[in-house]
Parts: structure tokens; C-alpha cells; sequence
């Protein structure tokens, strides 16, 4: 029998990492994605993981990731969506720039990977961990662009749940 696959953004460091030993203790394959090359190439050879190096913030990276994923593995079990971009400051000095970055990254991409694996989730009835965060439930200074990120993240997760569970995702 085939073990069960793990997808882990932002899977090189913290929460990420974290999450990819606890699939790894509970016998998954393991696929840790991440843009920062260096440490990715670290964390995958202490966990004895899949890499992959990509960046979430770039929409057609999650076709890439997708087909990779089906070629390597033909099946994909699990998709935790943790990378993030955390930068803050006041709402004056958060410009377009800023504000791309974000969103692009912690809404944006976690968006377009999980619309791109949704295929390969509905052939296992497997599930999505999208992360968000404190931020996203109660405001506070400096964070308006991550505050607003995370509240998005957390609403597209119950909207995830409602149309993906009808395939059994999770």
C-alpha cells in the first residue's frame, strides 16, 4: 500500500517544519515547498523530505506544483497552506507594494494551490490545513494588510469547507 502525501508550504522553517515532522512521525510522505533555497535544502535533508522549491505568490507555480506533485507521487493526501509574510507598520506607510506582497503570498497563492491540487484531493478525499492567525480574528496596530491576509484566510477556509466537502475534502 502507498503511504499517504503531505504537501507543507512554507515547510522549511517553523510552523511549517513543525508540521512536516508531524506527518513524517505518522508514516506520510513528505513534500516541504518553499522560495528560500537555502534553507529548504537544509530542512529537507534533516527530515529526509521531498523539496521543492517554489514561490506560492506566483499563480502558475501552483500548476507546476500540481503536475510535480502527480508525477512524483500520483496522489496527494494532505495540503497545509502555511506560507506567510508577516510585515508590519501603519496604515500610511502600507502601500500598493506592501500590500501585494501579502496578499499575494498568504491569500493569493494559498487560493490558487488549493483550487490547482483540488483534483488530486478529490481522487483520495483528502484535506486542506489553511493557517492563519490571531491577526485575522481580532485587529490591532500595525497589521492591516496581515491582519486582513489572515481575517480572508479564515473566511476561504469555511468556504473551502462548503464546496470542497461535498468531494469529501476535508
Amino acid at each position: 500500500m502507498q503511504r499517504p502525501v503531505a504537501l507543507v508550504t512554507g515547510g522549511a522553517r517553523g510552523i511549517g517544519l513543525a508540521t512536516a515532522r508531524l506527518f513524517l512521525e505518522n508514516d506520510y510522505e513528505v513534500i516541504i515547498l518553499d522560495r528560500d533555497q537555502p534553507a529548504l535544502v537544509e530542512a529537507a535533508a534533516d527530515l529526509g523530505a521531498s523539496a521543492y522549491l517554489y514561490d506560492v505568490s506566483i499563480p502558475e507555480n501552483s500548476r507546476k506544483v500540481t503536475e510535480q506533485v502527480r508525477s512524483e507521487f500520483g496522489r496527494l493526501d494532505a495540503l497545509v497552506n502555511n506560507a506567510g509574510v508577516a510585515d508590519f507598520g501603519p496604515i500610511e506607510e502600507s502601500g500598493e507594494q506592501l500590500w501585494r506582497k501579502i496578499m499575494d503570498t498568504n491569500l493569493d497563492g494559498l487560493f490558487y494551490l488549493s483550487q490547482a491540487v483540488t483534483p488530486l484531493l478529490k481522487e483520495t478525499q483528502g484535506a486542506i490545513v489553511n493557517i492563519a492567525s490571531i491577526s485575522g480574528l481580532r485587529a490591532s496596530t500595525l497589521r492591516v494588510a496581515y491582519g486582513t491576509s489572515k481575517a480572508a484566510v479564515a473566511h476561504l477556509t469555511k468556504q473551502q469547507a462548503c464546496e470542497l466537502g461535498e468531494y469529501g475534502i476535508r
